[in-house]
């Protein structure tokens, strides 16, 4: 399947990119086919009019990729305590606030999966600014599933750089971070960088330059052009998608009628099937409760020939408790662990799910460990149990990152 890239360059560095800001962004865009690749710049107004004469324009999102500038980003990695992933994830942006100079709450942060233990890489960008980059695209009816900045096309190896020139600015990329700055200081920045090789896109540097670096570092001279040596990066480079969270593509903001249609269809056919299903299920099953009812009544009558005929199935199930209950000795207390499971289960969601169970028979006790999905599911549990007869008391409850552990004891009331 073809893939799009698009590349936005500001031509006025100092713009912020409002609506209004449309004459000062060119689209830098690269289609690469199974056997062609096209390249071409347009502006956000005649963008749209490229997909007309391009067949194998792509329209999903996941064949999309758009660039934004690299200083619209912050790339950062940090170390975040944590047992597990949701709980690192919880604790992020704490981690992440001291290395911002505004307010955490109105950044959106992108990560990578996040492996506790290990140090986590993050980018960062202003909620509002990823917000009229996305409004941006749409105007030129690009709807992209990843967006990412140069910067982190550009991250380097391990005690390397990447250096990009363009119109008197060097953005310079590292491992773990990347700057745009002025020509003239690109050598006081490197030559302060523990470095084994520099790469050098779309520019050089001078013979004098290099006399100054260290004898062992080797350097890269790509010529092939700045747009095209990001998109040769985009399969080997270590990528986080901005748009994660609130921000993720699901599904195409255009997508074709034909998809929708065919979706459509397909949901009517396991419709029908589904309730042909449910017929025939239900069908067997009813003849079957009548088979059994039938069995449980004979049986009932060959047991206990002098009793008259039960009429319904509950008078059944009385009659044999009665009878169950009569054969207990008297001085043994018919409530037991049976008895209290029955009643404690009836008050378990599917949701729940039960770790151990430990029962005293002298107390009378049922202690249990149960997952359950959040603290906010303890009282509707206790509800349902009192509504049984039974008296639930929480000794310990805590969220280990699957849900919430929660050692719970049960006793009649």
């Amino acid at each position: 399947m073809p893939k799009l890239f698009v590349r936005a360059e500001v031509q006025e560095r100092d713009s912020q990119l409002a609506i209004s800001d449309e004459q000062s962004l060119r689209l830098h865009w690269r289609l690469i086919g199974e056997s062609s690749v096209e390249a071409g710049i347009s502006s956000v107004q005649e963008f749209p009019l490229l997909k007309h004469d391009h067949a194998n324009w792509p329209e999903s999102p996941e064949h999309i990729v758009a660039i934004i500038p690299g200083d619209e980003v912050l790339l950062l990695g940090c170390e975040v305590p944590g047992r597990t992933a949701g709980t690192v994830k919880k604790a992020l942006p704490y981690a992440l606030e001291e290395f911002v100079a505004g307010d955490i709450e109105d950044l959106h942060i992108a990560h990578e999966k996040i492996r506790p233990g290990q140090p986590v890489k993050c980018v960062l960008i202003s909620k509002q600014r990823l917000s009229q980059w996305q409004d941006c695209f749409s105007r030129a009816e690009i709807y992209p599933g990843n967006i990412i900045s140069e910067g982190q096309l550009l991250t380097a190896e391990v005690n390397a750089c990447t250096l990009v020139f363009n119109d008197g600015e060097v953005t310079i990329a590292t491992n773990d971070e990347s700057a745009s700055v002025a020509r003239s200081e690109v050598l006081g920045l490197i030559s302060n960088i523990a470095l084994d090789k520099v790469v050098c896109v779309d520019g050089e540097l001078t013979d004098i330059e290099i006399s100054q670096l260290d004898a062992g570092v080797v350097i890269e001279n790509d010529l092939s052009g700045g747009f095209e040596y990001l998109v040769s990066r985009f399969n080997t480079a270590n990528l986080i998608n901005l748009l994660q969270g609130e921000y993720k593509v699901t599904a195409s903001a255009n997508g074709s009628s034909r998809a929708i249609a065919g979706i459509v269809g397909l949901l009517g056919i396991w419709l029908v099937v589904a309730m042909v299903s449910f017929g025939v299920e239900g069908y067997w099953a009813e003849k079957r409760a009548d088979e059994l009812s039938a069995e449980a009544t004979s049986l009932y009558k060959a047991f206990f020939p002098g009793d008259s005929v039960p009429v319904s199935q509950g008078q059944l199930t009385r009659r044999l408790k009665a009878k169950l209950g009569g054969e207990v000795a008297g001085d043994e207390n018919a409530q037991g662990f049976i008895d209290l499971l029955s009643r404690v289960s009836g008050g378990i969601t599917a949701a729940d799910k039960i770790q151990s169970l430990r029962f005293n028979h002298q107390r009378m006790e049922l202690t249990f460990e149960i997952l359950l999905p959040g603290f906010n599911e303890l009282d509707p549990l206790k509800e349902r149990a009192s509504a049984q007869g039974v008296l639930l008391k929480v000794t310990n409850a805590d969220n280990d990152g699957n849900g919430v552990r929660a050692r719970l004891s049960a006793e009649y009331k």
